[in-house]
């Protein structure tokens, strides 16, 4: 099957595994315009276009939630134009769909392709100058709210920060949010800045987020993130172990920090994925179950998966932690993996 067809397969299924309301056109529009009608997952030569997911399919679905409650939302995200080599072919191919994609949003659709476009500019000044082999430019994800009369919509743009050098310096220049989120360990190096998101959610309300990578493999780098984050690290982590991972091989987990900033609100999260050859469907059972009150969401996807004569495979977890409200949300997030991919 051709990817965008299994995807919008997957979606109409997962909306309705989810409880949520059946719009089918409406799925298959909004992901066309994400993905401008093609996700290809693999280059001539077979090897994988992709780093958004673990299996090199440039598409990866989630379900969030907190407090023993999920939250009624299709979620996914896309990476378009991999079919181009070129990094400035694929950056305009990801623009075409960023303007595509911010024209259907609820709440001052100028102002947000205009927001989006900067967000752009800033990380990509040159992007003629940018080398083939640096793949990443940007990811574009999708809230889609099928409850309400308007199916709003929510959005998140993702943008590395490796691929031009000085992107941090002008990101916080553009948007200084993002300056009032960071929050990077000095003289270590057991973090670096990794990728940056701007959320723009249904009513319109902005969220900056910057990602930062620990070390991987080193075994000091759990207690590291600790001593820099302070509690809220030291909660999740704990939550972590409490929830069956292995306290000595938290290492061997990939581990990205999130810092952010909604508002005045400050936000704090770690994403783990499986570490070489891991799985992470028993950890996800047992997060979802005590933060989303049941398995019931994280099973929807695998069985919207099963629906198409799909694989699935859980790629990360992400657990946000506040000051006055302790973990406050889960998300899961992972990729239905099918034979054209």
């Amino acid at each position: 099957m051709e990817p965008a067809a299994a995807a919008g397969d997957f979606l109409v299924a997962a909306a309705d595994m989810l409880g949520l309301e059946r719009r089918p056109e409406s799925i298959r529009a909004i992901l066309d315009r994400v993905c401008g009608g093609q996700l290809s997952g693999r280059a001539a030569d077979g090897f994988p276009t992709s780093t958004l997911s673990v299996t090199g399919i440039p598409f990866e679905a989630s379900v969030t939630g907190g407090h023993g409650r999920v939250t009624p939302a299709l979620r996914y995200v896309v990476e378009t134009g991999t079919r181009h080599a070129d990094f400035e072919l694929r950056l305009g191919a990801q623009l075409a769909a960023i303007d595509a994609l911010a024209g259907s949003m609820p709440n001052n659709a100028v102002a947000v392709t205009t927001t989006l476009r900067s967000f752009v500019t800033a990380l990509y000044p040159n992007p003629a100058e940018v080398s083939a082999r640096h793949g990443f430019a940007t990811w574009l994800g999708v809230a889609h709210h099928l409850g309400g009369a308007d199916g709003a919509l929510g959005l998140k743009l993702y943008g590395s920060l490796l691929t031009a050098p000085g992107a941090l310096p002008r990101l916080c220049a553009a948007f200084p949010e993002f300056a009032e989120s960071i929050s990077v360990p000095a003289r270590d190096g057991f973090v670096e800045p990794y990728f940056a998101a701007i959320e723009i959610d249904k009513h319109g309300v902005r969220t900056h987020k910057i990602y930062l990578r620990a070390r991987y493999g080193d075994i000091a780098t759990p207690m590291k993130v600790v001593s820099h984050f302070g509690n809220p690290a030291w909660e999740v982590l704990s939550e972590v172990v409490r929830c069956g991972a292995d306290a000595a091989t938290l290492h061997q987990f990939p581990i990205v920090i999130c810092c952010g900033r909604r508002g005045d609100v400050p936000i704090f999260a770690l994403h783990l994925g499986p570490h070489r050859g891991g799985d992470l469907t028993a950890l996800v059972h047992e997060l979802a179950a005590r933060h989303h009150g049941s398995t019931r969401a994280v099973d929807a996807l695998t069985s919207a998966a099963a629906s198409i004569g799909a694989g699935w495979r859980y790629s990360v977890v992400g657990l946000s932690c506040s000051a006055g409200d302790g973990i406050d949300k889960l998300n899961v997030y992972g990729t239905p993996i099918w034979n054209a991919a």
